[in-house]
C-alpha cells in the first residue's frame, strides 16, 4: 500500500481532498438540540409518561420571570408588573401569563360565589398595593408561587405551547423575555429561569463550546508538536490527519441526520485529541528511521511495517472501548460511542494514507531534528525506572497494591449527580436566577404527580388524595404543591359565602353533591384550571409540585418518601413525571448500565490483545495496566469529591480502550526484543529505548489535548476532560511500573531454554489480580439490588430498590406458595418483631398464555387480604436479578443497601428460619450483611 501511495501521490491527495471538503458541507449542516430526551432511557417507560403527560394536561415548561424590589408592592411597581404581563402575553407561543396583576380569584357573599380579580380591587381603590401583596402572599393557591412571603418579591410565570414547525421558537421567546426583563423599571431587579431557558442556554453552551475548541486544540496541539519536533513539518503533519479525521467525522454524523447536544458535542475534542497518537507514532518510527541514516522513501516505508499493526490495533481496541457505550440505553451516549469508534478507526485510515503523503511532499526534516531521535535522555530516565523496579519488585508490588487499595477506597465514596442545572458554572446568568427564585420563591423545577384511577367525583378518593397531598407538602425540597383538592376548597369557601372555615374539601352525606356543585362551577368559572388538575376522563388527577434544585441523590429520596406515602394512603397507580423527574430517573441506572459497557469493552479488548500477541497470558498481562489507571481516576473522583455525571460515566469504557493504545506499542516491541535475546531485564529497557519516547510524547500530547476542555461551559464536561487526561497520564505512570512489574513477576514468555509458558501459580496470581481490579471496581454496582420494578395486583408499583434503608424480607415462589409466605412472615415477625420490612412476590411464568393479567389480578384480589401487596414476576425479571430459581418458594434478606445476605428455600422449618433470623440480627447491628 505504501509503494501505491508513494506512485501515486497526485491522484490520492485529490481524492481524500474531496472527502475532506464533501464532510466539511455535511459538517456545516450541524444542528443543537438542546432538549431532554437524548439523556432519557429508550425502551423505558419515563420518556412514554412524560409523553402521556403532556398529551394528557399540556407542556410542562414554564418561564419564570421574577422581580424583586423593596417597593415592589406600590402603585407605581404594581403598574409595572402589569405591564410587563400584557407585553408578555402578547409574545408568541405563550399559552398562559399568570402574575399578581392577572391572577383571578373565587370569592363568595351571602349572594352566592362571584368570580374576584384582585388586582382589579386595587385599581378601583378598595385595596391599597400592600393589601394585595399581602393578601397574595398568604393566598392558599398563590402564596410563595406569584408572591414571596415578605412581599418583595414576584414572579410571572410564562407558559409556553409545544410549536412543531418553528425549532428556533424556544430561543427567541427566551430571548424576548430577557428583553422584558431588562427594561423592568429602576430599582427593581429581574431574573429570568424555568426549562425552556435551560434548554436554550444549553444549547448556546455547546455553540460556544464547539467554536472554543477548535481552534484551542488546534493551537495547543500546534504548539505542542511544534516543540516536540522543532519543525514545521512535524506540526503540519499531525495536524493534517487531526484536521481531516474531525472532518470525516462530523460529515458522518452529519450526514446521519444527528443534532449535537450537551454529550456528542464531546465528539469534537476527543476526535480532535485521540487522532493524533497514530500520527506521532509513525513520525517518530520515520524520524528514527532517519536517524539511522536510511533514505526518505526507506524510512517512510520501514515506519509504515512498523506502525500499521500496532497502530490498527490500538486504534480498534480504542473503537470496542468507544463502542461499548451502546450497550447504555441513552441516545447521546449511544450516539457519542459509535461516531466517536467511527472517528477513531477513520483517523487510522488518515494516519496510514494521508500522513505518508504529507511526510513525502513537505520539506523533509533537517539533521538537527533526526539526531534529536537518537537515544538520549528520556531514554536513560525511562531504563533508569525499569531497572529499578526489576531490581526492587516486592517494594514496587506494594506500592502499587497500596495506591490500588486507596483507588477501591475513593470508588466507594462515589455519588451520582445528572442534573442539567448542577452541570453548568455556578455565576452563569441561569444559575444565579435559579438560586434566587429558589431562595425568595418556590422554585423553577416541577415535579408532576398524577394518581391513577381517583375520580374527583368520589368524596372518599379525593379526601385520600388530600391526605396524599398534606403529607407530601411536609418533605424536604417540596417548595409548593397543588391539586384539584385545592381548588375545590377554595370554590367550597366561595359557596360558603367566602368563609374561611369552609376553605377545605366538603364532608358528610352531601359531600358527593356538593362536589358536583363544585365541579359544574369550575366548569363554567374556570374551564382551563379545572383541566390543569382533572384528566378529560375524570379519572386522573394531577398534584403540581414545585421543588427546589435537589441534587440527584436528595431528589431520589424525595420520590421514594413520595411513593411510600402514596402507598400508605391507599391510592392506586401514582406516577412520576415531568423534565425533573425523568431527568433524576435516569440518573439511578446510569451506573448499573455503565458496567454493561465495561464488562464486554474489557473482554473483547483483552481478546483483542491475546490475538495479536498470540499468547493468552500477555492478554492478560496487558490487563493489567489498561485497568489500573481507570480504577485510580474513579478512586481519584471518590477522594475528592467529583460526582458521576453522564460525561464521567464514560470514562472507563474511553479510557481503557485508549490507555491499551501504550500497552499495545509497547509488548509488541517487547516481544520482538525478548526473543532475540531472551532475557527480560534487556528486552524491558530495549522496549523503552525503541518505544518509550513515542508512547510518552502521544501520552502527554493527547492528555494536553483533553485538558483544553477545563474551558467548557458544563462542569461535567470538564471534569470529564481532566480527568481522562489525568487517566491517561496514570495510563503512562503504569506503563513504566505496572508492566514492567507484571513481566517480571510472572513471566509471560518463560525463561530461556524452556518451553514458553508461565508456572500455574503465576498465571492464577495474574488472573486473581484481575479479577480483583474488576471486582473492586464495580463493587458498589454489583452489590446492589438492581432497580427493578413490578406491579401488585392492584396495578400498583413496587420493587426491593424502594425499600433501602432497612432490612428487606423478600418472599417469592409461585401463586399456589401464598401460604408459605404467609408462614414465613408471621415466624419472622414472631421472632425479630413487626418492624422488618416485608414484600411479597409471585413467578407468574408457569401461568403465562393460560391467564390474563386481569384474571391473576382479580384471583390475587381476592383470595388475599386487602392490605397484602403481592408483586406480580410476569418474565422472571426479578428472580433473574436476585438469582432465585423458582422452582420452590425462598425467602431472602436484603440488607439497607439492597445487597441479598442469604436466601433460603422451603418451608420456614427451624433450620432456615434460624439462619435467616440470625443473619438479620447481623444486619441490625452491623447495617451490612455478615
Amino acid at each position: 500500500m505504501i509503494s501505491f501511495l508513494l506512485s501515486h501521490r497526485a491522484p490520492s491527495l485529490f481524492l481524500l481532498s474531496l472527502v475532506t471538503i464533501l464532510s466539511l458541507w455535511f459538517t456545516l449542516t450541524l444542528k443543537v438540540d438542546p432538549g431532554a430526551e437524548s439523556v432519557l432511557p429508550v425502551g423505558g417507560s419515563a420518556l412514554r409518561e412524560l409523553k402521556e403527560f403532556h398529551s394528557t394536561f399540556g407542556p410542562d415548561e414554564v418561564i419564570v420571570l421574577a422581580l424583586h424590589s423593596p417597593q415592589l408592592f406600590t402603585q407605581e411597581g404594581l403598574k409595572r408588573l402589569d405591564e410587563l404581563t400584557r407585553e408578555a402575553s402578547r409574545l408568541p407561543h405563550v399559552t398562559r401569563v399568570l402574575s399578581p396583576t392577572s391572577a383571578k380569584d373565587l370569592d363568595g357573599d351571602e349572594l352566592g360565589p362571584f368570580p374576584l380579580l384582585p388586582y382589579e380591587k386595587v385599581r378601583l381603590g378598595e385595596w391599597s398595593a400592600e393589601d394585595l401583596g399581602r393578601r397574595l402572599a398568604s393566598h392558599p393557591i398563590f402564596g410563595g408561587l406569584l408572591v414571596s412571603q415578605d412581599g418583595r418579591t414576584a414572579a410571572i410565570l410564562i407558559e409556553l405551547e409545544r410549536s412543531e414547525t418553528n425549532a428556533d421558537y424556544r430561543g427567541d421567546l427566551v430571548g424576548r423575555v430577557r428583553s422584558l426583563a431588562s427594561r423592568a423599571g429602576p430599582g427593581i431587579e429581574a431574573y429570568v429561569a424555568g426549562i425552556p431557558v435551560e434548554k436554550v442556554d444549553v444549547a448556546a453552551y455547546v455553540k460556544r463550546d464547539q467554536r472554543i475548541f477548535i481552534p484551542l486544540i488546534f493551537g495547543l496541539l500546534a504548539l505542542v508538536t511544534l516543540a516536540l519536533y522543532r519543525h514545521f513539518s512535524g506540526m503540519l503533519i499531525p495536524l493534517g490527519v487531526v484536521a481531516a479525521s474531525l472532518l470525516w467525522t462530523l460529515g458522518l454524523y452529519g450526514a446521519a441526520g444527528r443534532s449535537l447536544n450537551p454529550v456528542t458535542s464531546l465528539i469534537t475534542p476527543v476526535v480532535l485529541v485521540v487522532s493524533v497518537a497514530g500520527a506521532i507514532h509513525l513520525l517518530n518510527h520515520y524520524l528514527a528511521g532517519r536517524s539511522e541514516g536510511r533514505s526518505r522513501d526507506d524510512a517512510l516505508r520501514h515506519a509504515f511495517q512498523a506502525s500499521r499493526v500496532p497502530c490498527f490495533n490500538a486504534a480498534l481496541t480504542t473503537a470496542i472501548g468507544f463502542a461499548s457505550l451502546l450497550v447504555l440505553p441513552l441516545p447521546a451516549i449511544r450516539d457519542f460511542g459509535i461516531f466517536t469508534a467511527a472517528g477513531v478507526m477513520i483517523s487510522y485510515l488518515l494516519t496510514m494514507t494521508l500522513a505518508p503523503l504529507l511526510i513525502a511532499v513537505l520539506p523533509d526534516f533537517p539533521p538537527r531534528v533526526t539526531r534529536a531521535f537518537q537515544r538520549g535522555p528520556v531514554e536513560q530516565v525511562l531504563r533508569r525506572v525499569t531497572r529499578s523496579i526489576c531490581e526492587h519488585p516486592v517494594a514496587s508490588a506494594s506500592a502499587a497494591l497500596l495506591v490500588l487499595a486507596l483507588s477501591v477506597v475513593g470508588v466507594l465514596r462515589i455519588r451520582v449527580e445528572t442534573d442539567l442545572l448542577h452541570s453548568l458554572r455556578p455565576d452563569s446568568s441561569l444559575s444565579v436566577a435559579t438560586e434566587f427564585i429558589d431562595h425568595h420563591l418556590t422554585g423553577v423545577n416541577s415535579l408532576e404527580i398524577l394518581v391513577h384511577g381517583a375520580s374527583a367525583d368520589n368524596p372518599e378518593d379525593l379526601q385520600k388524595v388530600a391526605r396524599f397531598e398534606e403529607e407530601i407538602r411536609r418533605f424536604p425540597g417540596i417548595r409548593k404543591i397543588t391539586g384539584y383538592s385545592d381548588l375545590a376548597a377554595r370554590v367550597n369557601r366561595a359557596l360558603h359565602e367566602g368563609q374561611d372555615s369552609f376553605g377545605r374539601l366538603p364532608d358528610g352525606p352531601d359531600a358527593g353533591a356538593d362536589l358536583a356543585d363544585i365541579h359544574e362551577l369550575l366548569e363554567q368559572e374556570a374551564p382551563a384550571d379545572l383541566h390543569r388538575f382533572v384528566s378529560t376522563d375524570g379519572r386522573t388527577l394531577r398534584l403540581a409540585a414545585r421543588v427546589a434544585a435537589l441534587d440527584t441523590g436528595e431528589s431520589q429520596r424525595l420520590f421514594a418518601q413520595i411513593r411510600r406515602a402514596a402507598s400508605q394512603a391507599g391510592l392506586g397507580k401514582v406516577t412520576l413525571t415531568g423534565n425533573f423527574a425523568v431527568l433524576s430517573d435516569m440518573s439511578t441506572s446510569l451506573v448499573s448500565n455503565q458496567i454493561k459497557g465495561l464488562v464486554p469493552a474489557l473482554l473483547l479488548i483483552l481478546l483483542a490483545m491475546m490475538i495479536q500477541f498470540r499468547s493468552a497470558r500477555l492478554g492478560l498481562i496487558s490487563a493489567i495496566p489498561t485497568a489500573a489507571p481507570v480504577l485510580m481516576s474513579y478512586g481519584l473522583m471518590g477522594w475528592i469529591g467529583i460526582p458521576l455525571s453522564v460525561p464521567t460515566a464514560m470514562i472507563a469504557s474511553i479510557a481503557i480502550g485508549m490507555t491499551d493504545d501504550n500497552t499495545i506499542h509497547l509488548l509488541a516491541r517487547f516481544r520482538e526484543e525478548f526473543r532475540r535475546d531472551g532475557d527480560y531485564e534487556v528486552a524491558l529497557e530495549a522496549m523503552m529505548d525503541t518505544s518509550g519516547r513515542a508512547v510518552l510524547f502521544s501520552t502527554l500530547t493527547v492528555a494536553i489535548g483533553f485538558w483544553v476542555g477545563a474551558f467548557s461551559s458544563f462542569l461535567p464536561s470538564r471534569h470529564f476532560a481532566l480527568l481522562t487526561g489525568a487517566t491517561l497520564l496514570m495510563g503512562l505512570l503504569c506503563e513504566a511500573v505496572l508492566l514492567p512489574l507484571a513481566l517480571i513477576l510472572f513471566k509471560p514468555l518463560g525463561k530461556p531454554g524452556r518451553a514458553r509458558e508461565t508456572p500455574q501459580v503465576r498465571a492464577a496470581l495474574m488472573l486473581c489480580f484481575c479479577a480483583c481490579l474488576i471486582f473492586q471496581a464495580t463493587r458498589p454496582i454489583l452489590a446492589a439490588t438492581p432497580d427493578l420494578m413490578l406491579k401488585d395486583q392492584y396495578g400498583r408499583e413496587d420493587g426491593p430498590e424502594q425499600h433501602r434503608g432497612a432490612p428487606l424480607l423478600l418472599l417469592y415462589g409461585k401463586p399456589p406458595d401464598l401460604r408459605r409466605m404467609k408462614s414465613w412472615e408471621l415466624k419472622v415477625k414472631e421472632k425479630a418483631g413487626e418492624e422488618i420490612q416485608v414484600l411479597r412476590a409471585v413467578d407468574a411464568r408457569t401461568v403465562q398464555g393460560k391467564k390474563t393479567e386481569a384474571q391473576v389480578n382479580e384471583r390475587l384480589q381476592s383470595s388475599v387480604p386487602k392490605e397484602i401487596a403481592i408483586l406480580v414476576d410476569w418474565n422472571g425479571k426479578l428472580a433473574k436479578s436476585l438469582s432465585l430459581s423458582g422452582a420452590e418458594m425462598s425467602a431472602s434478606l436484603l440488607d439497607p443497601k439492597g445487597k441479598v445476605c442469604c436466601t433460603v428455600v422451603g418451608p420456614a422449618r427451624d433450620a432456615p428460619l434460624t439462619q435467616v433470623l440470625d443473619t438479620l440480627a447481623h444486619v441490625r447491628a452491623k447495617g451490612s450483611c455478615p
